[in-house]
């Protein structure tokens, strides 16, 4: 008996399709390479068009990330980036659409993926709400204040101990993106300038790539306290499948991270969950998803970890889509 039961369940699990959303990956610093080209197939990087519409990936954050690579000329680093990415998404015309606009979801719907351009750290703003204006009507959507460090606008988790949170350049920044529609990213900030940026939120903001700390102590990590205060502002987090954000170590299982599934969810709700791999911004993933191409996988492991179909939806998908049309839906008033 527990036999049939198990194997309708598989059968009715291996019916369901899932899209997946992912809110953050590296892939834009491939672009350009010889020997990668994201309209086929590659044997490097972990993303390209092929292996997104193999794993059923609907809507991809594509991040620019200047911080860690240079410490002059931010600004024209991602511009290159910038042309590096539009160029692409000219190429693939067919099948990728620009996500600026909360409208341009119903895009999605004819199975196009989206694509939404993301700034990770605004080391390119170089303190000019004129260059965000920019990098704006360029179709910049999301952004995080900065990568790990202390810049112009707060103090990342690299500066910790030092218990600096936003300069006032950060609270206007802040400010702004509430204004214009710009996605805020949580991700990387020390634990002051993340509660003084939330505080300020007008919008729902993102977490989008990061995992549970009281699973695995990494500062990149967030406390179960910052989770409520996240979850209490209608945000969303979007667990990574670094291995060192889930185990603590170079190697991580799929087991492994549903149990920071199970944790946040039962903390603050299958509301408030989402993925965010990091795909080609790390030298590993879990265990059993190598590449997007395996991607399906995770949804199908929700499943079987006993979510209800209904809520890995939400996670896979609905949640930042609900993030999307709430930041891009226009100025706020």
């Amino acid at each position: 008996m527990f036999f049939c039961a198990q194997m309708m369940y598989n059968i009715r699990m291996s019916a369901v399709n899932f899209r997946i959303a992912d809110c953050h990956c590296d892939t834009i610093s491939l672009l350009g390479k010889k020997e990668y080209h994201f309209g086929r197939r590659n044997a490097a990087g972990h993303i390209d068009l092929p292996r997104l519409i193999e794993g059923g990936v609907g809507l991809q954050f594509f991040a620019i990330c200047t911080a860690p690579y240079t410490q002059h000329g931010h600004a024209r680093a991602a511009l290159e980036q910038v042309s590096r990415y539009r160029r692409c998404l000219e190429e693939n015309g067919p099948r990728l659409a620009s996500l600026e606009r909360a409208g341009d979801l119903a895009a999605l719907e004819e199975g196009k993926i989206g694509a939404l351009l993301a700034l990770e750290g605004a080391e390119p703003l170089e303190g000019s709400l004129e260059l965000l204006d920019i990098f704006y009507r360029l179709g910049v959507r999301a952004l995080s204040l900065t990568w790990n460090h202390r810049n112009l606008y707060a103090d990342g988790v690299g500066e910790e101990t030092a218990g600096g949170g936003l300069t006032r350049a950060g609270r206007r920044l802040v400010r702004e993106l509430s204004r214009k529609g710009i996605i805020l990213d949580l991700a990387h900030l020390a634990t002051r300038s993340f509660y003084e940026a939330l505080e300020l939120a007008e919008r729902p903001p993102l977490v989008t790539h990061a995992n549970s700390r009281r699973l695995c102590d990494h500062p990149r990590n967030l406390t179960d306290e910052q989770l409520k205060e996240l979850a209490a502002k209608g945000g969303v987090i979007g667990l990574s499948l670094y291995p060192t954000f889930i185990s603590g170590g170079a190697e991580a299982g799929l087991e492994q991270l549903l149990d920071h599934f199970v944790h946040i969810a039962g903390l603050i709700g299958v509301e408030h969950l989402a993925f965010g791999s990091d795909f080609d911004g790390i030298e590993a993933t879990v265990n059993e998803i190598k590449d997007a191409s395996q991607y399906g996988l995770l949804p199908q492991a929700l499943c079987r970890q006993g979510f209800h179909p209904r809520e890995v939806e939400q996670m896979a998908w609905g949640n930042v889509c609900r993030i999307v049309r709430a930041n891009l839906g226009g100025e706020a008033q």
